[in-house]
């Protein structure tokens, strides 16, 4: 089962591949080209593909919010609605904004820890460290 949801999960993202490029090592990393951002997940988060893009889109400011596009944090099944969420444990997400400074170091990194259900798309994601690191060559 879970290398039928490991093959599932690596076939989605090799389609979105035009929108975010999975490291062909590990699906649980995004990169975007513009600004450069690095999205980073543990392995412990697990949700769905499209749920990981999601917040992997919100936590690289991809995500503007709009009356068409609602905050995520209202439940969207009536299961949650009357009993509350079932809150999975927390998971670490790495985002490391690249070429932010002229000079190094040059690369912000944040971590952050991300709360989710386990029934809908409720998430919550908590910036616990903010720091520069060397990562990219100064031009």
């Amino acid at each position: 089962m879970k290398v039928y949801r490991l093959i599932l999960t690596i076939f989605v993202l090799s389609i979105l591949i035009f929108t975010v490029n999975a490291d062909e090592l590990n699906s649980l990393i995004y990169q975007y080209t513009n600004p450069e951002v690095t999205v980073s997940f543990s392995e412990f988060l697990q949700v769905s593909p499209e749920r990981q893009q999601e917040i992997a889109d919100e936590l690289a400011g991809r995500v503007s919010y709009s009356p068409q596009n609602p905050l995520p944090e209202s439940p969207n099944n009536i299961i949650c609605t009357l009993f509350g969420h079932d809150i999975a444990p927390q998971s670490s997400v790495t985002v490391t904004h690249h070429k932010v400074d002229k000079y190094n170091p040059r690369c912000r990194m944040e971590v952050y820890h991300v709360t989710y259900c386990k029934r809908c798309d409720y998430t919550v994601s908590e910036l616990v460290n903010d720091f520069y690191i060397v990562c990219c060559p100064e031009d």
